[in-house]
């Protein structure tokens, strides 16, 4: 009988266990989506080296990339996201290589064909 208890208790705490584990997953992955969301400034302190080379510094090409996004029937406003593509927008406008999935930013993306971006050509 006390083996019977011994294993029903084990069971359980694996359970538990596998249960924390995906709980603590999904809560990490809402708070990280809920921040994205809701901070308004991209604080390029907050990422590596290597991803800043392939940002975006001229503002008004971020702008006319988000302003494209925002006039698209696939736009999500209350979360600045694609419906198209899930990417949060406020991000994806500043990444040089990035395109928009119904092609809309082609006239952004032409201004850094031929140049380096990080490690590579932009054709």
């Amino acid at each position: 009988m006390d083996l019977i208890k011994h294993k029903i208790i084990k069971l359980l705490l694996h359970l538990n266990i596998a249960i924390g584990k995906k709980l603590t997953f999904w809560q990490a992955k809402y708070e990280a989506d809920d921040y994205a969301v809701k901070n308004e400034n991209f604080d390029l302190r907050s990422i590596s080296d290597r991803i800043k080379n392939v940002l975006i510094h001229d503002q008004s090409v971020i702008d006319r990339r988000f302003a494209e996004c925002q006039g698209c029937e696939h736009f999500i406003k209350d979360s600045s996201r694609c419906k198209k593509c899930g990417c949060f927008m406020k991000v994806k406008t500043r990444i040089a290589t990035a395109r928009c999935p119904v092609g809309k930013w082609e006239k952004e993306y032409e201004f850094i064909k031929g140049k380096a971006v990080g490690s590579h050509v932009i054709v």
